[in-house]
């Protein structure tokens, strides 16, 4: 797999985004779910192209190139694969003031639309006071925090605790690369989920999915 991780990142680098799309439709053909083509292919491929721009092997503009044609492609996966029926909840994403990749953030939020939530994706660098208004303004169920740099956790702290405060109370979800590191600061709660990994977010999902109709089914007794 690792050979193929391997090929998928130089396809990025050197823009071949149809070669991409091709070993997608490939990998979806044998039968692999979206936490498979998500996680251990697009976020694997782009934590090699990473790590070659940390070896200084590959170019910034390489780099940005590839983060480019993989949103595309998460785009595009995200409207081939079959989608779940509207359940009526609502999240909202955003990455905390400091951050400048989204592309996790991304992720997660096509993994919930493909679970039938209606989202809403704010980007890198919300600041909080918009991130509160926007959260007051549209009441969303979920509300997905990004924090990939260890120097954002505390600003990350500080919108979790803010955001938590709405009146409505809506679930805050941590994720991100330093998302373990948030969990060493914070225990995780039935209003606080720590997401350490794109299977965390998937079970989270699941389980909420499962747990609807009980909801529901309570709610007419």
């Amino acid at each position: 797999m690792q050979m193929e991780i391997e090929w998928f990142a130089e396809q990025l680098i050197s823009g071949s985004i149809e070669s991409c799309w091709e070993k997608l439709l490939r990998f979806m053909d044998a039968g692999a779910n979206s936490l498979f083509i998500y996680e251990q292919v697009l976020t694997s491929a782009m934590r090699y192209i990473g790590s070659l721009w940390e070896q200084n092997l590959i170019s910034v503009a390489d780099e940005h190139l590839a983060s480019g044609l993989c949103d595309i492609l998460i785009t595009r996966y995200g409207m081939a694969v079959n989608q779940a029926p509207a359940n009526g909840l609502k999240a909202m994403f955003l990455c905390v003031e400091g951050e400048t990749h989204d592309l996790g953030l991304k992720i997660v939020g096509a993994l919930f639309r493909e679970h039938g939530w209606d989202t809403r994706s704010y980007g890198v660098g919300l600041p909080l006071e918009l991130a509160v208004a926007s959260g007051m303004n549209w009441r969303p169920d979920v509300i997905g925090l990004s924090v990939s740099m260890a120097a954002n956790l505390p600003a990350a702290r500080t919108y979790e605790e803010s955001l938590a405060e709405l009146f409505h109370g809506p679930t805050i979800m941590i994720g991100g690369r330093q998302a373990g590191a948030y969990a060493a600061l914070r225990q995780s709660s039935e209003r606080l989920v720590l997401a350490t990994s794109l299977l965390d977010v998937g079970e989270w999902l699941r389980a909420r999915q499962t747990d609807m109709p009980r909801r529901r089914s309570a709610g007419k007794s």
